[in-house]
C-alpha cells in the first residue's frame, strides 16, 4: 500500500499541472452526439465499446483561476492549439486558461486514423472545441483523455516542442 502511495506522489510530481474537473467531453459520430462525460476530480474521461466508424471528440473547458490563467505578453494570444504526437498531448490556450489534454487508452484506433484538430463551434453561449477526429477500425474501440490545467510558462515550453501548430489567433494588447 505504501508503494502505491509513493508511486502516486511521484506520478503527480512528474505530471505537469493539476487535474481539471468539470471539463465536458463529447463524442460525436456523424452529426449526432453519442456520448458525454464530465471529468471528475482526476480530470479524466474515457469512452469504451465504440463501434467501428468515424468520430469527433469535443471539449468545453472550465474557467481557470490563479497561476493557471496569468499571462503578461505584449500581444495576448486569444486561442492557440498545438499537438505533440510523441506524447499524444494536445495543448490549448484560451481565455479559460492553459490546458494539456493527453490521449490515453486508445484501442482499435490506428495512428493513421487519428488526427488532432482545432475548430470552435458555438451553440448559443457554449463554445465547443473539436480537438480530435478519429476512426475506429473495429468494434469495442476506446479512447480516453486526461485534462490538466498548466501554467503559461509550461504551455509556452510545450508549444515550442510540439510538432504541429494547429491554430493561432493573436491580437494586440489594448491599454
Amino acid at each position: 500500500m505504501k508503494i502505491l502511495a509513493v508511486l502516486f506522489v511521484i506520478f503527480n510530481f512528474l505530471t505537469p499541472g493539476k487535474p481539471t474537473p468539470k471539463a465536458e467531453v463529447y463524442l460525436e459520430k456523424g452529426a449526432e452526439t453519442i456520448a458525454y462525460q464530465s471529468t471528475g476530480e482526476t480530470g479524466k474521461a474515457i469512452f469504451h465499446y465504440l463501434d467501428a466508424g468515424s468520430y469527433r471528440l469535443l471539449l468545453t473547458f472550465p474557467q481557470q483561476e490563479g497561476k493557471f490563467i496569468k499571462d503578461k505578453p505584449r500581444n495576448r494570444t486569444l486561442t492557440k492549439a498545438t499537438y505533440n504526437a510523441k506524447n499524444k498531448t494536445y495543448y490549448y490556450q484560451s481565455a479559460e486558461g492553459y490546458f494539456a489534454v493527453r490521449f490515453y487508452g486508445l484501442s482499435k484506433i490506428r495512428s493513421e486514423n487519428f488526427q488532432a484538430s482545432f475548430s470552435e463551434e458555438k451553440e448559443e453561449e457554449v463554445k465547443y472545441i473539436v480537438i480530435a477526429k478519429f476512426g475506429a477500425h473495429q468494434r469495442n474501440a476506446s479512447i480516453g483523455v486526461s485534462i490538466r490545467a498548466i501554467t503559461a510558462a509550461r504551455f509556452k515550453k510545450a508549444a515550442e516542442k510540439a510538432q504541429s501548430n494547429l491554430s493561432s489567433l493573436s491580437t494586440p494588447n489594448i491599454r
